[in-house]
């Protein structure tokens, strides 16, 4: 199944989601879909990129191990990464209203979908 399908199937999944993206540690989205083109999930995608970086030396540093997943809840979306591999991870927004558990569970289950295709 092609990038592609697997982010429409999430973001027609959860209830109130704005996107999803996948994104190299280096902030570039190899595969987006949004349901609103106005929405610049991209510029988004920049910012966590790093915070994810720093959460992963956090965790490294306290000898947690690889960080797998991170969520941002703000005033206007719900940010969720999810790690695929060491190079990439998964994002998907949501509005704030949005069903934020749903979105978890299918963001998690899409991962070796996801994995098949690297």
């Amino acid at each position: 199944m092609p990038f592609s399908d697997i982010l429409k199937e999430v973001v027609h999944g959860t209830e109130g989601a704005l996107g999803a993206l996948i994104v190299g540690l280096d902030g570039i989205p190899v595969e987006e879909y949004s349901v609103n083109k106005e929405t610049d999930l991209q510029s988004m995608t920049v910012e966590f990129s790093s915070l994810l970086k720093e959460i992963e030396k956090g965790s490294q540093a306290a000898q947690l191990g690889t960080t797998r997943e991170v969520t941002v809840i703000a005033e206007k979306a719900m940010i969720m990464l999810r790690r695929l591999n060491e190079e990439y991870f998964f994002v998907l927004i949501i509005n704030p209203d949005g069903n934020f558990g749903k979105g978890r569970f299918l963001l998690r289950m899409s991962v070796p979908k996801l994995l098949k295709e690297f």
